[in-house]
């Protein structure tokens, strides 16, 4: 069971068909995850109603909120500068949305959020196959393509917070 005021943390993939959340300790050992669909969740409103419920007794769990530092999301279209998801087109919910910042005041905690592929990136470099590796590229494949790209041991983000994206790119041949 967890141990009182263990520097515990959220983590949600969110994806166009599912968002899975699991907290994790500090050597990035999930304690404890769960799901509910993505898909089909037109109000953002109810979507967070659904999410804050899923996640309640996992909160219980590693003794309440106080024992949670933050979160961490990885979204399609995630801007880590703004933590905003900006015109992702397999989510349901369109334009510019605030999802660090809702999360943040209804949990009463700090939330970061990066495109998903970067999230993936941060997380095999700091605990996974890219562990001490200073230069990678990360692909993921889900509902979309995506690209985290790792240089010189720090994540590309560019000047908007969209560099490499990669799941987008038309080739014509």
């Amino acid at each position: 069971m967890a141990m009182e005021n263990e520097p515990y943390v959220i983590g949600l993939d969110l994806g166009g068909t599912n968002s899975v959340f699991g907290i994790v300790d500090a050597e990035g050992r999930v304690v404890t995850s769960t799901s509910i669909r993505t898909k089909g969740q037109y109000d953002l409103d109810v979507y967070m109603d659904s999410a804050c419920a899923a996640l309640a007794p996992m909160i219980e769990q590693v003794g309440g909120i106080q024992n949670i530092k933050g979160m961490g999301i990885g979204a399609p279209n995630g801007n880590y500068y703004t933590g905003n998801i900006e015109l992702a087109p397999n989510l349901p919910w369109k334009g510019i949305v605030p999802f660090a910042k809702k999360f943040s005041e209804r949990l009463g905690i700090p939330v970061v959020l990066t495109n998903d592929a970067n999230a993936a990136a941060i997380g095999e470099m700091t605990y996974g196959v890219a562990k001490g590796m200073k230069n990678f590229i990360m692909i993921t494949l889900g509902t979309g393509v995506g690209s985290g790209i790792v240089v010189n041991g720090e994540l590309v983000y560019g000047c908007d917070g969209f560099a490499g994206e990669l799941g987008h790119v038309i080739v014509d041949t």
